[in-house]
């Protein structure tokens, strides 16, 4: 469920607090700019009210909840649906057109991921995964899938990613994490993993968590550190393939391997060369 809709649902949000959603609800200005302060003066309450909504709403407090609201306010007045995410072509199409809805809809996909995409929330999974000894990357079925070009591209940068995709060894491996680890969970749905009942020890792990997951709230948000998102337009059983939420994983994964790439960008341009140089590829290392 988006955030505005959660503003709709006050049944267990006081009179007051209830007052505040149904304000912020309704805002048409630019909700950056707003402090707890202005919003208390207009509805008659106080800051602390805005707090208490931000943190019945899962957030530390007003700025955070302020930074995903904006997001999300953009994330709508841009979002273009010119193709059905769920049957994006008919049985009538010919094969040209089939491609030109493809290509739209994975376009319209990426940009609609960018969108989503919070400073922070990139910046702490960046570090986490760049100061990670060895990364661990959970999903099932297409999420997992999705995972074995970030783990062929680290390669370059002799950083080990492991790919899992059984519950068993989710909850075997839950119970060996360092520190020094990193995990990312990919789940479109969010609930994948409590699903399976492990999000009590989820939540639980010594080691940075990331998450890639669908805009909407759910239990994997809740127990992971950083957040990444991909915009919910695919119904789970009503839809021909994963063309939306593949193209958009494939694109987050992009950017956190550009990233961590980046984020020692010398270092890691000799890591690329050493290493193929040192396994003899026919072609030299072309800058």
């Amino acid at each position: 469920m988006m955030i505005y809709d959660r503003l709709l649902h006050t049944s267990h949000l006081s009179d007051n607090e209830t007052t505040v959603a149904q304000y912020l609800y309704h805002y048409k200005g630019q909700v950056s700019r707003l402090t707890a302060a202005d919003i208390a003066h207009a509805t008659f309450t106080s800051a602390s009210t805005v707090v208490r909504l931000a943190q019945k709403l899962s957030y530390n407090g007003w700025s955070d909840l302020k930074e995903a609201l904006q997001t999300e306010k953009s994330f709508m007045e841009n979002r273009i649906d010119e193709v059905d995410a769920n049957i994006p072509f008919s049985a009538m199409d010919p094969a040209q057109k089939i491609s030109r809805q493809l290509e739209k809809l994975e376009t319209e996909s990426i940009r609609a991921t960018a969108d989503l995409i919070r400073h922070d929330e990139l910046q702490k999974a960046t570090l986490a995964l760049a100061n990670a000894k060895r990364i661990y990357i959970f999903g099932m079925a297409n999420s997992a899938s999705c995972a074995y070009d970030f783990q062929y591209k680290m390669r370059f940068l002799f950083k080990p990613v492991e790919i899992i995709n059984n519950r068993d060894d989710f909850a075997y491996l839950f119970q060996t994490m360092q520190a020094e680890d990193c995990c990312l969970f990919i789940s479109y749905s969010g609930e994948t993993f409590d699903e399976l009942q492990l999000t009590e020890i989820l939540c639980t792990l010594p080691c940075p968590r990331i998450s890639l997951t669908s805009y909407t709230n759910n239990h994997l948000i809740s127990c992971t550190n950083a957040h990444l998102y991909i915009p919910k337009c695919e119904k789970r059983y009503a839809k021909i393939g994963h063309f939306s939420s593949n193209i958009a994983i494939h694109y987050l994964l992009d950017v956190l391997f550009a990233c961590v790439f980046a984020h020692h960008y010398s270092d890691n341009m000799d890591k690329r060369k050493m290493y193929i140089e040192t396994t003899d590829f026919p072609h030299r290392f072309d800058q």
